[in-house]
């Protein structure tokens, strides 16, 4: 499609040990359409969430979508060229 504007989009399945509201969420899986450079290092299996996230919204991803059902949830983020 030419003249369309590139759109990066990241989806973060993440968890928590405990069903405590504040505790430590880790990413379970997330998968990325285009690009989440320079974040790519941060969305492996067993990383910090919150790290992922800081990095994403610090290189101009926006959260569209945040899923939380306890113990388990669902985030994504796109980002606009």
């Amino acid at each position: 499609m030419s003249g369309s504007r590139s759109v990066d989009v990241v989806t973060i399945l993440w968890e928590r040990a405990t069903l405590i509201p504040l505790a430590q969420r880790t990413i379970v899986q997330a998968t990325t359409i285009g690009s989440a450079a320079p974040c790519a290092e941060k969305l492996e299996t067993g990383d910090s969430y919150r790290a992922a996230v800081r990095c994403l919204l610090g290189n101009r991803f926006i959260q569209v979508l945040n899923l939380d059902f306890g113990r388990t949830g669902v985030a994504v983020f796109i980002r606009l060229f």
